[in-house]
């Protein structure tokens, strides 16, 4: 005969196996290849650096001062390019505020940043791509000069149909290279950045590329300070 002391016990056992059975099955065991690897990420970052690289126009901060374009550009683009990191806060934070707002906000993109998206090929409008450009825009300000970065995304921006690279629309355009534009075709190319020039040009998209070129044209003198303290080549 069993005593209820041995009886119990067995009950217990039982009981233990089964819950661990149940447990067992409930919660399968993480196998080592389900554990998220920091390679890929690591690999997909030098990959697109790499790309970036490629990009890149060497020695562009010796080409000489800059052109009424470059002005132009950091001016309708980016008017802080020379005192951020790759990313402006400043800009941001009132985008931000203004989107909360229900004003009429604008974009955030640094001119670091264009130059990621543009070398890259991004086009995926998501938080998870942004802040991915993010990162390359911070981390290419460690290898390249601002001027470098700056010359080098107007090489390849996209200006309209069949328009890739300043040099290209310039001519195209205006017949002449782009350090020989005046101010006033400076101020048109610099606009199609945003407005970019169509297979065939309206009078409204005509309009629009005039009115962004007489606004940057506007603050282009108040900035003549800031342009000449570009940083020295290391």
């Amino acid at each position: 005969m069993f005593s209820l002391r041995r009886l119990f016990t067995l009950s217990r056992a039982g009981l233990s196996s089964r819950i661990a059975t149940i447990t067992s099955r409930r919660a399968p065991k993480l196998r080592l290849k389900q554990l998220p690897s920091i390679k890929r990420p690591l690999v997909r970052i030098h990959q697109d650096l790499f790309t970036i690289d490629e990009k890149i126009k060497r020695f562009a901060d010796e080409w000489g001062p800059l052109t009424d374009l470059e002005k132009l550009v950091i001016v309708l683009e980016d008017r802080r390019f020379f005192s951020h990191r790759g990313f402006d806060w400043i800009a941001a934070i009132r985008e931000t505020a203004k989107a909360i707002t229900f004003q009429r906000a604008g974009g955030a993109s640094t001119i670091d940043m264009q130059f990621v998206r543009t070398a890259t090929g991004f086009r995926d409008l998501t938080a998870k791509r942004k802040i991915y450009e993010i990162l390359l825009a911070w981390l290419i300000q460690f290898r390249y000069q601002k001027l470098v970065i700056l010359r080098s995304y107007l090489a390849c921006a996209f200006f309209g149909s069949h328009l890739y690279g300043c040099e290209k629309a310039s001519r195209s355009l205006y017949g002449k290279h782009p350090t020989m534009l005046n101010e006033q075709e400076a101020a048109e190319l610099a606009a199609m950045l945003v407005y970019p020039r169509p297979l065939r040009p309206s009078d409204e998209w005509t309009a629009q590329v005039k009115r962004r070129a007489t606004y940057g044209l506007s603050w282009v003198g108040r900035l003549e300070k800031s342009f000449k303290q570009v940083p020295p080549r290391k």
